[in-house]
């Protein structure tokens, strides 16, 4: 991070840290952020007549609440993952449910309960949140004890926060989804009022960037079904691109990996011809939206997971594992469990290789098993908890 502000710049934060310097690139100590996590309501954009009090298709049910404090200075300059400690002890709170992200932040959170309350997140299930707001803190007065590092390691300051400001007018505010608008079908796919936000270092959009090299429309690198059938009507030979938009090869390794290297091509010519925005230069409501039906069955999903209370071991459920967590290699990039055997193709990637060479920065990478399983189980434990459930309240 520059030590120099901008001409003009402002030389103090604003608010309550009126009187500290600004750090560019950092927030001030005392910094607070609370984030609800809302279950997905698709006729709710904000708009009068919506169900709801808020936009971004956010039902009034809240499923879970996220809160940071900044407790100490972080300095970014100690935080490269090639000194990362993952063994070194995380300090948290059962009781009071927060931990210490070991880069200057309490975290904390609240979760639905078997009966549907928000209680405490236990250590466990926060250490989730440490996995991605967190980074390197310096070494302090330890008695020789390294303090807890971990992240994913492209946080700013421990959060996404910081450079995803809107242009213009819209800057700062409320979450809306990019101006989520219904759609008038209730099992259509809404639209976006925005055009795709310019990543100002790569002087690109942010979300083509994306496209262009995730070659998948979630966290997962997978395809949800309505995305899959939006690229399948768009991307067509006779429409200009130079084939057709491929189904998914899984009969062997050659075949998936030639499959998706002809995806994240068309899906450049997708982005270079603008077509992945819609006629009125807003994102295309189908690579970001649900329609309603797609939604509801993300909620029944996730509410397994609420009457079994496993979070810890995700809170994404699937109908079959995704694709991007099988097995799909050739023979030069090939790795083998760790005891050895070699995997079959499209099995389920339970273990990796530990990456043994010191110079890495993935070294120890493949220590912990994925825990990854064909079926997470949740279903017979609802039947279970269903059969011997008692006295109705």
């Amino acid at each position: 991070m520059s030590d120099h502000l901008p001409q003009n710049a402002p030389t103090t934060y604003q608010g309550a840290a009126a009187d500290i310097p600004v750090q560019p690139g950092l927030y001030p100590q005392g910094t607070e952020f609370a984030h609800p996590l809302h279950y997905v309501d698709t006729a709710a954009d904000g708009s009068e007549g919506a169900p709801g009090r808020f936009p971004g298709a956010r039902a009034d049910r809240v499923k879970e609440i996220r809160y940071m404090y900044k407790i100490r200075a972080f300095d970014p300059d100690y935080a490269g993952p090639e000194i990362k400690e993952e063994s070194a002890p995380a300090y948290a709170n059962r009781k009071g449910g927060w931990i210490d992200n070991g880069a200057g932040w309490i975290l904390a959170g609240w979760i639905e309960d078997a009966g549907g309350a928000l209680r405490a997140q236990t250590p466990s299930e926060l250490v989730q949140c440490v996995g991605c707001h967190s980074g390197h803190e310096p070494q302090r007065e330890t008695g020789g004890h390294a303090t807890f590092q971990s992240g994913v390691g492209v946080t700013i300051d421990g959060t996404w926060a910081m450079p995803r400001r809107l242009p213009g007018e819209a800057g700062w505010g409320e979450m809306t989804a990019m101006g989520y608008r219904a759609p008038d079908d209730s099992d259509a796919v809404g639209t976006a009022a925005y055009p795709d936000p310019i990543n100002r270092a790569m002087a690109t959009g942010e979300f083509a960037h994306f496209l262009e090299n995730v070659v998948g429309v979630s966290l997962y690198g997978d395809m949800p079904a309505s995305v899959e059938a939006f690229l399948s009507n768009t991307i067509r030979a006779q429409s200009g691109y130079s084939a057709d938009w491929p189904a998914l090869e899984t009969a062997s390794a050659e075949a998936y990996v030639e499959t998706q290297r002809l995806r994240a091509r068309l899906l450049k010519e997708l982005t270079a011809n603008g077509a992945y925005q819609d006629t009125e230069g807003n994102l295309v409501g189908a690579l970001l939206y649900p329609p309603r039906s797609s939604a509801l069955e993300a909620a029944r999903g996730y509410r397994m997971v609420v009457a079994t209370q496993r979070f810890d071991f995700g809170k994404d459920v699937f109908p079959e594992t995704p694709v991007t967590f099988r097995y799909f290699r050739e023979p030069e990039t090939a790795f083998a469990h760790q005891d050895g055997r070699p995997y079959e193709v499209g099995e389920t990637v339970v273990d990796r290789p530990i990456d043994e060479d010191r110079t890495s920065l993935t070294w120890g990478v493949g220590i912990a098993p994925t825990e990854i399983t064909d079926s997470p189980d949740y279903q017979p434990i609802l039947d279970y908890l269903a059969e011997h459930a008692g006295p109705s309240r």
